[in-house]
């Protein structure tokens, strides 16, 4: 005599089917990246360097995207956006570029409260350096001085005025 499933253990038709929606639906968001919102590791870089595009966080302020374009000769001119996301406006009052002073055209950059600023391309604003004796590909260092934040210091990357980054060069009067 062959033993026959009771009634408890067999899932008919359409309820078969309904079991299986309802585990695919919970499943499926776990098993992607997007899901997990902006900490997915698909998002978050290592603390490591970058291959471009360096990020860094003082206070409110958001520094994202920090490379340095080289120029003709020993100019170059850093690519950033900085971000405030404070209730109080802050200011770019100073910055060094591999330890040299460099020109922040208008002298000061005012970074208004819940707003961004870019800086290099497509913008008015420029971090210009006439003072670089490096060559592309390499790490240096550049610091930020903000009047309310205080100082970020960075490891930012040099890259030619090629690819992407071509017809990038230090403006501003």
């Amino acid at each position: 005599m062959t033993p026959t499933p009771s009634a408890t253990n067999r899932i008919h038709g359409p309820t078969k089917i309904a079991v299986i929606t309802a585990s695919l639906g919970l499943l499926v968001p776990g098993l992607t990246g997007c899901f997990n919102g902006i900490d997915a590791s698909t998002n978050v870089q290592s603390t490591t360097a970058p291959g471009t595009g360096v990020q860094a966080t003082i206070g409110t302020l958001s520094i994202d995207n920090a490379t340095l374009v080289t120029g003709p000769g020993t100019t170059g001119t850093l690519l950033m956006r900085i971000a405030n996301f404070g209730p109080i406006d802050d200011r770019l009052v100073q910055a060094f570029i591999n330890g040299e002073p460099a020109e922040i055209v208008g002298s000061t950059v005012e970074i208004p409260a819940n707003d961004s600023i870019p800086f290099g391309w497509e913008s008015v604003y420029y971090i210009n350096t006439i003072a670089l004796n490096v060559g592309p590909s390499t790490y240096i260092p550049v610091t930020l001085q903000f009047e309310k934040s205080g100082a970020v210091d960075m490891q930012v990357l040099t890259v030619p005025p090629t690819g992407v980054y071509e017809g990038i060069a230090p403006g501003g009067a």
